[in-house]
């Protein structure tokens, strides 16, 4: 009998060991692990209470043992009906079962004491409802697995009803015998559902990741040894393969690989089957097994294929953003156009070469009159032309023995980049070969065009070790050479550069200057010949800085007639002329003014009622303002001048002719203009009194007395100068000899005195 328990108990241990070795294989199926502990402990009950109390002496010893048999088998039951639930997916209150089959461990230990008949009932009630219990939760299922389950649990508990039935203390070998039949077959069977279950999920779980790969977008390879062992379609359909048999008989390494990277696609295999921790990211081009190029991003791992190390490759298919962004780097880089470096390539070369310190020479070449070529023949025409003088100047350049490169700088703008030319000989020398190179006839189609270019030469470092700089100066010289007629070239001239840097910046501070009215009013007196009596003033405008520095008019005047600032700086200059007059006429003593008049203020339609207004608004007489235009202006813009002057000396505001002899007038023009005076430009006053200078003097002077002109002579300097003046018929005198340009103050000082006549050889007012 003991013989029989004790092989029930070891057979229930070895059933429980087995099942919590199956539950390590897949740790996420807690009801395993929960039947294991149940079944190790329900054989260790079976062991203390039934196998070893025959052979102890009855006392504290058989009840501490018979106390250790009863929680561990209460114990199995709870592990047991966790298990279940669990198994079945049941609601379990662990706190609630765990208190209950403790107090029932205690009813039964109290039993014990007082009549062990009534312990052995109790606790075989309380297994046999446990039982039953598991059975309720197992249910009637379609899985036959699952029904026999159920019925083991009910035989079960119908063996724990058994035991007091047939023996007071459970001792049947009926009992014994069935319930080793029954807790074995339940064991057994509970080892089947729960490696059935095990194998099910392996098996969901494979077939759950062959379809992930299999529908996935990224390819999937394994590899060893650079024999391809599996590939998912994608991985096919990227590298062209019809299935997977034709893949593998292809040799990776030698069709797919570029040579180039062939010796690390293998160090990377070599890692990966070394590491099974190696995570591996790489990119870089491939080949279909049709030749078709490749570009691909993966990631190689160690993955165990068939009981071996094998590298497992996932791939992205980058080809089509690969060649998007080649396609953006070159159009970053290259002209479309002319298929040459562009404006960025050749800054960034220019950087580099120049960071560097290697001699250098920078040659900006445009195309003459290209605006013309595109009006007259297409934009098209002029397109394919651009084209074929870049591939002409390519051709040129590739003949020559340095290192050099050609680009597109713009529209029709070429840039020649020659290392190793540092002097200004060698590099006239080369523009002069490039333009004999393009003065060559471009035939297009049926129709030959001779292309004329204006090269402008920078040599580095003479001028400039920078990029900026040299290209700078490159296309300062340019604009220089376009000044001369035909194909030229021209070297950078530091001064020229100076010059235009004195430009900008009369550009730039124009605006803040007349924000700030910077601009102030100098008057140079003018005296009548003969009795060298003051006559009148004329208005000249200077530029003071804030921080004392005076900016001549020969920079800002251009700077803005260029830039259309003259346009307020005029309406400012009237309004200073006008109030200085104001002023000296409500002292009682006032002569005319004279303020020059840009040709650009003659091109506002309303210029003249505009000055109308202004002068009506002063109450000044309106003689007391004389306009001056020059000659030049006049020519240039004849019919707004003309109508516009006809309209100020209706009025009564007398108009002048200023630098005359400096332009190109016609007699007809002077006759036409109305005008009142003709100032002799200084060119013509500095000769005197030289004969020749003399004659055009007075030939002119005998003009203006015909068209009842009164002449001013300006720039008279000396004495001499001033008499033959006077004998030659000028009527006005203006120049240092006499006056030089004065402030305000020493103006009206001069107006208060000039009721005198002055002395000849008298020193001039400064």
């Amino acid at each position: 009998m003991n013989l029989l328990v004790l092989l029930s108990s070891f057979l229930e241990l070895m059933l429980g060991v087995t099942l919590i070795a199956l539950w390590r294989l897949n740790p996420r199926h807690e009801h395993v692990l929960l039947w294991g502990r149940s079944a190790v402990l329900l054989g260790m009950g079976l062991a203390l209470g039934v196998g070893m109390a025959p052979v102890v002496s009855p006392g504290p010893s058989l009840d501490l043992l018979a106390g250790l048999a009863a929680a561990a088998v209460m114990t199995s039951l709870y592990q047991l009906m966790k298990g279940s639930a669990l198994y079945r997916r049941r609601p379990w209150s662990g706190r609630f079962w765990a208190g209950l089959l403790l107090v029932m461990s205690v009813g039964i230990a109290v039993l014990a004491q007082q009549h062990k008949p009534w312990a052995v009932a109790f606790a075989a009630t309380v297994l046999c409802l446990g039982n039953l219990r598991c059975a309720a939760w197992i249910g009637w299922t379609p899985r036959p697995a699952e029904r026999v389950m159920t019925l083991l649990f009910v035989a079960s508990a119908a063996v724990h009803a058994s035991g007091p039935l047939l023996h007071p203390l459970s001792q049947s070998a009926v009992t014994h015998a069935s319930g080793l039949i029954v807790q074995t077959l339940l064991s057994l069977t509970l080892i089947i559902v729960a490696a059935a279950g095990a194998q099910k999920e392996a098996r969901d779980q494979a077939l759950r990741f062959s379809r992930l790969a299999e529908h996935s977008l990224q390819g999937l390879a394994v590899m060893r040894e650079h024999r391809l062992l599996y590939a998912n379609p994608a991985a096919l359909q990227m590298f062209g393969f019809p299935g997977l048999a034709q893949a593998r008989q292809s040799d990776v390494l030698q069709e797919l690989v570029l040579p180039g990277e062939a010796q690390s696609s293998q160090a990377r295999h070599a890692r990966v089957l070394a590491d099974p921790e190696a995570r591996i990211e790489w990119e870089g081009p491939r080949l279909s097994q049709d030749g078709r190029p490749l570009y691909l991003r993966g990631l190689s791992s160690q993955l165990v294929w068939d009981g071996a190390p094998a590298e497992l490759i996932v791939m992205l298919d980058e080809t089509a953003r690969h060649e998007a962004l080649e396609a953006l780097r070159r159009q970053a880089h290259f002209d479309e156009l002319t298929g040459l470096p562009n404006r960025n390539h050749a800054v960034e070369a220019l950087g580099r070469l120049t960071a560097a310190g290697t001699p250098l020479l920078l040659v900006s070449a445009d195309v003459d009159r290209f605006q013309l070529i595109n009006e007259t023949l297409g934009p098209e025409f002029g397109d394919r032309l651009l084209h074929a003088l870049g591939q002409r100047l390519l051709e040129h350049m590739r003949q020559c023995a340095l290192p050099s490169s050609v680009s597109r700088l713009g529209e029709d703008q070429f840039l020649v980049l020659v290392e190793g030319l540092e002097q200004p000989s060698e590099a006239e020398a080369l523009a002069r070969r490039l333009l004999e190179a393009t003065r060559q006839p471009l035939r297009l189609d049926e129709q030959e065009l001779t292309v004329h270019l204006s090269v402008g030469l920078a040599l580095s470092p003479r001028d400039g070790s920078d990029a900026a700089t040299l290209l700078r100066a490159a296309e300062s010289a340019m604009h220089r050479a376009k000044q001369i007629p035909g194909s030229a070239h021209a070297l950078f001239d530091p001064a020229l550069d100076r010059r235009a840097s004195s430009m900008l910046q009369a550009e730039q501070l124009l605006d803040k200057a007349l924000r700030a009215r910077e601009f102030q009013l100098v008057y140079q007196p003018k005296f009548r010949c003969g009795s060298r009596r003051l006559s009148g003033f004329e208005a000249l405008v200077r530029w003071q800085r804030p921080d004392g520095q005076r900016i001549s008019p020969a920079d800002f005047i251009p700077a803005a007639e260029r830039t259309g600032q003259i346009l307020p700086l005029g309406e400012l200059i009237i309004d200073m002329a006008l109030l200085q007059l104001q002023s000296w006429h409500e002292q009682g003593q006032v002569l005319p003014v004279a303020i020059n008049v840009s040709p650009v203020q003659f091109t506002q339609p309303r210029f003249a009622d505009r000055l109308l207004e202004r002068l009506a608004r002063s109450g000044l007489p309106r003689g007391l303002l004389e306009i001056e235009i020059t000659e030049t202006a006049a020519m240039t813009q004849l019919d707004e001048v003309l109508r516009q002057l006809e309209q100020l000396g209706a009025a009564g505001v007398p108009c002048a002719m200023d630098d005359f002899g400096t332009g190109q007038s016609s007699l007809t023009m002077l006759r036409k203009l109305p005008i009142r005076t003709l100032k002799l430009d200084r060119s013509m006053v500095e000769p005197l009194p030289r004969p020749e200078a003399a004659a055009i003097v007075e030939a002119t002077c005998a003009l203006g007395r015909s068209l009842n002109l009164e002449i001013v002579a300006e720039g008279v300097e000396t004495e001499e100068q001033a008499d033959a003046l006077e004998r030659l018929g000028a009527t006005h005198l203006q120049g240092y000899l006499l006056g030089r340009p004065l402030e305000p103050a020493a103006a009206t000082a001069l107006l208060q005195s000039s009721g005198k006549d002055r002395p000849r050889h008298s020193p001039a007012l400064h």
